[in-house]
């Protein structure tokens, strides 16, 4: 299965780095799923549960707004803050 890159990062550093499989964000406008091969986008995130998927084991990072934008096959967050669930 095709893979994208994720980065998740806050002032304080980086919370999250690696491949995954798909992404549920909070948009401002309701949720965003992203999956590999995307079209470049780039959104605003309201405060909200990130939902990372990756060889069917899911993930909840919990954020506290921010931007997100998908270009060549990479997602950044940059969140205003961010804490793995």
């Amino acid at each position: 299965m095709a893979t994208m890159k994720l980065e998740i990062v806050t002032a304080e550093g980086t919370v999250y780095s690696g491949e995954v499989d798909s992404i549920v964000a909070p948009g401002d406008s309701g949720e965003l799923g992203i999956l590999p091969n995307h079209a470049p986008l780039l959104t605003s995130l309201k405060s909200g549960n990130l939902q990372v998927t990756n060889n069917g084991n899911r993930e909840i990072i919990t954020i506290g707004g921010g931007f997100l934008e998908m270009l060549a096959n990479t997602v950044t967050v940059l969140a205003d803050s961010a804490e793995l669930t």
